[in-house]
């Protein structure tokens, strides 16, 4: 008699995730353009991210004329917002935010606090469900004082964000207030894969000389497909970044 033994092999479909994502220092609530918020929208429009996230966004403040800015460009993108404040300023606030194409589920924020920074500093981050699967989005501005300021901001970040959550892949992005061969940079990418490195300098946008603003993977399998640097100086001093990212799960 011949007896058979059957195995068993489970399979784990792989899912891909694709996502396009823009980063725009809009300097001092948009004040190149004296708070028009419709500007920033046209080019928002023009290269269709999934996500946006930004920095230097007023709220209610009586420079920008007590708007709303953010809910400007929502309502002009057909985006949904999340503002992130830093401090308060001017009787509204300043800090950075997050538009997405698509409602987010969840969304929280990190402030940091230090005795030699002049100001407060936030990190907000989204999680969005995509049509390959979630992934949670973070925008930052980091102090612009000192590496050492900026390194404790981000070891404070990091120990918030992961303590939440250390399997979603994550993104990040915004102005790191550094440049690529500081202690900040290397510090961040203990942890964070540089997307594109050495793609571009990204300040002034009149001439970019350094980079500043970057966009960080987590973890270090994403792979990118276009990483473009847009300069508009008429709209601010940093260029904006627009990127197309994948990143393949089990």
């Amino acid at each position: 008699m011949m007896v058979l033994a059957l195995s068993f092999i489970t399979l784990h479909a792989q899912q891909t995730i694709t996502v396009r994502v823009m980063s725009m220092n809009v300097k001092e609530g948009g004040g190149y353009m004296d708070h028009q918020s419709e500007p920033f929208s046209e080019v928002i429009r023009k290269y269709s991210p999934d996500v946006v996230a930004l920095q230097e966004v007023d709220w209610m403040t009586s420079r920008n004329g007590r708007k709303d800015w953010l809910n400007e460009v929502a309502l002009q993108t057909g985006m949904f917002p999340y503002y992130a404040k830093s401090f308060d300023y001017q009787g509204g606030g300043f800090g950075v935010a997050l538009l997405c194409r698509y409602p987010f589920y969840k969304a929280k924020k990190a402030v940091y606090s230090n005795d030699n920074a002049r100001e407060d500093r936030a990190t907000g981050w989204i999680y969005v469900q995509l049509p390959g699967g979630a992934i949670r989005v973070a925008s930052t501005h980091l102090a612009v004082e000192s590496s050492d300021i900026r390194v404790k901001q981000f070891a404070d970040f990091n120990m918030k964000f992961f303590a939440e959550d250390t399997g979603t892949p994550s993104l990040l992005l915004g102005d790191f207030n550094d440049r690529p061969d500081s202690d900040l940079i290397a510090y961040v990418k203990n942890r964070w894969q540089e997307i594109a490195r050495g793609s571009g300098n990204t300040i002034p946008s009149s001439g970019p000389a350094t980079q500043l603003d970057y966009v960080m993977g987590y973890p270090k399998s994403w792979t990118w497909t276009s990483y473009q640097i847009i300069a508009c100086p008429e709209l601010s001093d940093h260029c904006f970044i627009v990127a197309d990212l994948s990143i393949t799960i089990e």
